[in-house]
């Protein structure tokens, strides 16, 4: 390495020492840390909120279909269904948007609940709603078969 005899500085267009690089990278890993601890906070909070809104989207089609093949037998009517919908929700201690909404026509019995969604991050849906068909079980005599 050649120096300046004068000021015993390094001659420009010489590598830098290895002292002068470490005195230029110095807080450098600190900057990173504070710049990415954010990032990574964030990430994580990312996922257990896709975690709960997945999990209240399982419990809602669990509720709706539980529901859906309580109110499917002939003779159950659509009082049965929204109790099993409801106890179901209890069940899997879930919060629910109002009650589970029952219909039963033209052959079918449908099941509509919807889950509140308990929120960490901002811009994630605040309810998720799922619903459940089942045919409605019709009674044929053996004569008419």
């Amino acid at each position: 390495m050649a120096v300046d005899l004068l000021s015993g500085d390094p001659v420009p267009g010489d590598p830098p020492t290895v002292d002068a690089a470490r005195r230029r990278d110095r807080g450098e890993a600190t900057t990173q840390l504070v710049i990415l601890t954010p990032v990574l906070i964030l990430l994580v909070f990312l996922g257990v909120q896709a975690a709960i809104y997945f999990h209240a989207a399982n419990v809602a089609a669990a509720a709706a279909a539980q529901g859906a093949a309580a109110g499917a037998p002939a003779g159950a009517g659509t009082d049965a269904a929204l109790a099993v919908a409801t106890q179901t929700i209890d069940e899997l201690d879930a919060r629910s948007v109002g009650s589970p909404s029952v219909t039963s026509g033209a052959g079918f019995v449908e099941v509509t609940v919807e889950i509140e969604v308990p929120r960490l991050v901002p811009f994630f849906p605040a309810s998720v709603r799922r619903t459940a068909i089942e045919p409605l079980e019709r009674f044929v005599p053996e004569s008419d078969r």
